[in-house]
């Protein structure tokens, strides 16, 4: 599938503050303010004059616009990519679809804008947004390559079902999926919804097929499952994912508005506190509705371990985030569950890293 430009962006906001508010978030964000329209005329004109432009941008509008009526709103909205309205007195304009109230805040704001591009047929409640909802969700993505992301997002989801949480591991790395591999699953792929693998886990992995479908996997998902593990792979160039429409940016972007924790993996070697460093301002200046944790994996033994953790705690302290882990290196460990295609419980429950998942998992279902 070829690749979408980061989208454009018209505003036709009648109130000055609100537009104000609209346009610098999204900008913040990544999104290009093209036109900020003052009246009916003015945007009529400036989509007339720039058709091209307007095909593929987001007119982002409000029903008290001077000028504007149902029809000429509707007009308009088939002259630009898509159209979202706000207002905070929906029942006053019930000839306009598509109005959504004014968002509180930035994060509010980015998440329907990122929601209504990735679904824009489809118009819900974000699950992030019912306080009832069922699962806890955890998105587990990594700094760089090789930092055990998948080990850590298998484990944590087998431990959780040993705990007598039904949970769901989904393999949404676009890059390498390694779930079915490394456990040995055939024909992951082809499965409907979900797979029941072992009591009380089910395993999922996302297919460009399947992308489509994701909010509706999610919302299915979130109400029968009590924790929900999604292994996201490398999340570099993180803002850029998070502002187009590929099939391979879908899964992220549904974590980073909808996800209780993002958890970002890195390890301590050279290359890792790197690749670390590059995902930080990405992390810092990027508005999501998950709360970010953060994992140190491979961490050495001695002296050298403990400059590493404190070099790890000392980068990611200025992000304020929800939890900070440490895991100490235990490749035997590793190796023995991939040469038997297996999970750290079956092939050694006494492990050094197979009690630190434990404890984990303990943690975040408590």
């Amino acid at each position: 599938m070829a690749e979408q430009e980061l989208p454009i962006v018209i505003t036709a906001i009648a109130d000055a503050q609100i537009e104000g508010f609209v346009a610098s978030g999204l900008f913040a964000q990544g999104w290009s303010v093209v036109f900020r329209a003052l009246d009916r005329a003015s945007l009529m004109k400036y989509i007339s004059a720039n058709s091209e432009i307007a095909k593929s941008a987001l007119l982002l509008y409000t029903p008290e616009l001077p000028g504007l009526e149902p029809d000429t709103c509707l007009e308009i909205s088939r002259m630009v990519k898509q159209s979202i309205g706000f207002s905070n007195n929906l029942e006053r304009f019930p000839g306009y679809a598509g109005l959504y109230e004014i968002p509180k805040d930035v994060t509010e704001l980015v998440s329907l804008v990122r929601g209504s591009i990735r679904s824009p047929l489809i118009r819900q409640s974000s699950p992030s947004q019912n306080s009832t909802r069922r699962a806890q969700v955890v998105a587990i993505g990594s700094a760089g390559s090789g930092v055990g992301c998948t080990t850590v997002a298998i484990n944590i989801a087998m431990e959780l079902s040993v705990l007598e949480k039904s949970t769901l591991l989904i393999d949404a790395n676009f890059r390498a999926p390694s779930v079915a591999i490394l456990l040995s699953l055939r024909n992951l792929q082809s499965d409907e919804g979900w797979r029941n693998v072992a009591p009380q886990l089910s395993i999922s992995e996302i297919t460009q097929l399947r992308s489509n479908g994701i909010d509706e996997l999610m919302t299915r998902a979130i109400d029968n499952f009590d924790q929900i593990i999604i292994d996201l792979g490398s999340i570099s160039g993180l803002s850029n994912r998070l502002t187009d429409q590929r099939w391979t940016s879908k899964m992220t972007t549904w974590s980073c508005d909808n996800a209780d924790e993002l958890w970002i993996i890195s390890k301590p070697d050279l290359l890792g506190s790197h690749r670390l460093d590059q995902v930080l301002p990405l992390l810092e200046k990027t508005t999501m509705r998950a709360k970010l944790g953060f994992l140190l994996n491979m961490k050495s033994q001695g002296k050298k371990g403990e400059n590493e953790e404190a070099r790890f705690l000392a980068s990611i302290t200025p992000l304020r985030p929800r939890s900070m882990r440490v895991i100490a290196r235990d490749s035997r460990s590793v190796q023995a569950s991939e040469e038997a295609r297996s999970t750290l419980i079956e092939v050694n429950e006494r492990s050094s890293l197979r009690r630190s998942l434990s404890k984990i998992a303990s943690e975040i279902s408590s």
